[in-house]
C-alpha cells in the first residue's frame, strides 16, 4: 500500500535526523518516493565538487553505483543547474548505462520527475529522478511532495559534506603540526651541525694553539709565540664567523626589515666561495610566506656549497598573477632523478634536505619540484598560488 504523502514527509524526516549512515537514508528515500509515487524507480544524483552528477543510490539498487553524467548533462544537469524541478513525459535519455539503469531500450520513451535538493543557499547538492515507464504525467501535488522530500534530503547531504570537510581539515591540522614539529627538530639538528662541525672544531683547535703558544713562551721561543697566537687568532676570527652564521640562520634582520628580495640579496653576499646571482622582485608577501620561502632558499644553498661543486648558482623570485615562484638554479655535478618524488617533490620519500624543503612548502599549500642531470647542474623550483 503507497504510503500517503503528507506521512512520507514526516517519515523522510525522521530517517534524515535519525539514521547515522548517508547511503542508507538514500536508498530508503529512493524506494518510499518510488512507493509513494506509484513509480517504477527512482535514481538519487549527488553533485560533485566539480559539478558533475554522481549515481549513489537508487530504487531498485543500481548494483554498481558510480554512473558519473558530466556537468549541465540532459535533464537531470539542468536541473541540478537552474534548480528547479522538470516534469517530462516522453523522455529519451543518451546514455546507454542510463536506459539500463531505467530498464528502457534504446528507442523506449520513459516518464520522470527530477527535483532538485537544494540547500538555504539555493544551490542543489543531488537531484533525485523518479521514473515511470508506463506513460504519464506527474500531478503537481506529487512534483511538491518530492522537492519537499529532495530538500529534506539536501540538508543531510549538505551535513554530510561539512562533516567530510571538518574531518579533512582534522586531518589536515594534525599532518601541519607534525610536520611543523619535524622541521623544527631539523632545524636544531641543522644547527647542531653547523657548530659541531664548525665552531666547536674551531675553539678546540684555538685551544690548542693558545697551549702551544704558553709552551713557546715558557721556552723563549718569541717567534713560535708568535706563529701561534696568529693561527690562534685566524681560528677565533673562524669561530666568529661560524657563530655569526649560525645565527643568521636563526633569525635575519634585513628580511625583517627590507622584505624577501633584500633577505635574498643578503644571503648570496654572504656564502663564501660561491659567486651568487639574484634577481628577485619587490613582492608583498605575508610574513610567514617570507619567511618559508628565505628558508627554502637558504637549504638549497647550503645543498649546493655542501654537494653540488658549483662555480655559481642564480636566485630567482618572480610573481605571476597570485602565484609566487622561486627557483634556485646551479652549475654543479647534479644527479639523475630516478623516480617521480625527485621530479615533484613529497615530504615522503625523498632525500633530507628536499624533504625539509618539501614540508615548509607543504605547510603552505604550494609545490616542490627538482630538475637535474649529471654534470649539468640541479634547479628547485617552489611555486605558491594565492598569496599575492
Amino acid at each position: 500500500m503507497p504510503l500517503p504523502l503528507t506521512d512520507l514527509i514526516g517519515q523522510v524526516r525522521g530517517w534524515v535526523t535519525r539514521e547515522p549512515s548517508l547511503p542508507a537514508v538514500l536508498d530508503r528515500v529512493a524506494a518510499a518516493l518510488t512507493d509513494a509515487l506509484a513509480a517504477d524507480g527512482c535514481l538519487v544524483f549527488r553533485v560533485a565538487d566539480d559539478g558533475d552528477l554522481v549515481l549513489s543510490a537508487g530504487h531498485p539498487a543500481p548494483g554498481e553505483p558510480g554512473l558519473r553524467l558530466p556537468r549541465g548533462f540532459g535533464v537531470t544537469g539542468r536541473v541540478a543547474a537552474d534548480g528547479i524541478p522538470v516534469v517530462l513525459v516522453d523522455d529519451h535519455p543518451r546514455n546507454q548505462r542510463h536506459r539500463e539503469l531505467l530498464g528502457i531500450g534504446a528507442g523506449d520513451p520513459v516518464s520522470r520527475l527530477c527535483v532538485p535538493a537544494r540547500v538555504p543557499d539555493g544551490a542543489s547538492v543531488a537531484v533525485l529522478a523518479v521514473f515511470s515507464r508506463r506513460r504519464r504525467a506527474f500531478a503537481p501535488d506529487e512534483v511538491d511532495t518530492a522537492q519537499a522530500v529532495a530538500d529534506l534530503v539536501a540538508l543531510r547531504v549538505h551535513l554530510s559534506g561539512l562533516a567530510d570537510s571538518l574531518d579533512g581539515y582534522r586531518s589536515l591540522r594534525d599532518n601541519a603540526v607534525a610536520d611543523t614539529v619535524a622541521m623544527q627538530e631539523a632545524e636544531r639538528r641543522r644547527i647542531a651541525g653547523d657548530l659541531h662541525d664548525g665552531v666547536t672544531q674551531a675553539i678546540a683547535s684555538l685551544s690548542f694553539h693558545l697551549s702551544a703558544a704558553k709552551a713557546a713562551l715558557q721556552d723563549g721561543d718569541i717567534g713560535d709565540v708568535a706563529k701561534q697566537v696568529d693561527a690562534a687568532r685566524s681560528l677565533a676570527d673562524l669561530a666568529f664567523g661560524e657563530t655569526r652564521s649560525a645565527i643568521t640562520g636563526l633569525s635575519s634582520p634585513i628580511l625583517d626589515d627590507l622584505g624577501l628580495a633584500a633577505g635574498l640579496a643578503s644571503l648570496a653576499r654572504n656564502v663564501p666561495n660561491l659567486p651568487i646571482r639574484v634577481h628577485a622582485q619587490n613582492l608583498s608577501l605575508p610574513d610567514h610566506v617570507t619567511t618559508s620561502l628565505f628558508r627554502v632558499a637558504q637549504e638549497a644553498i647550503h645543498n649546493v656549497v655542501r654537494h653540488a661543486d658549483a662555480g655559481g648558482a642564480v636566485i630567482r623570485l618572480s610573481g605571476h598573477g597570485r602565484l609566487v615562484m622561486l627557483t634556485v638554479t646551479d652549475d654543479g655535478r647534479g644527479f639523475e632523478p630516478t623516480t617521480r618524488e625527485l621530479r615533484r617533490v613529497h615530504p615522503t620519500g625523498a632525500p633530507r634536505g628536499l624533504r625539509g624543503m618539501a614540508e615548509r612548502v607543504r605547510l603552505l599549500g604550494g609545490e616542490l619540484r627538482v630538475r637535474s642531470r649529471c654534470d649539468e647542474g640541479t634547479t628547485i623550483e617552489v611555486r605558491i598560488p594565492d598569496v599575492l
